[in-house]
């Protein structure tokens, strides 16, 4: 895989992984899935960052979707 695959991927993963934990911040802040979320979202902004990013699906604000 070339550099734009592997970012797809790990993109994809990682908005697959936040929409598994939606409901995290109704366990508490303190859980260790809302220590999850928040380091996915981080994650996907940095991808986000990449000037290719909107080719791949991310062209939406990833903290709108998915609030911490």
């Amino acid at each position: 895989m070339d550099a734009e695959e592997i970012l797809a991927y790990l993109a994809d993963l990682l908005l697959m992984y936040l929409e598994e934990l939606k409901d995290a911040k109704g366990a508490g802040e303190n859980s260790f899935q809302y220590g999850e979320q928040t380091a996915y979202t981080e994650c996907l902004e940095i991808i986000q960052a990449w000037k290719g990013a909107e080719k791949i699906g991310l062209n939406f604000d990833i903290e709108t979707k998915y609030p911490l």
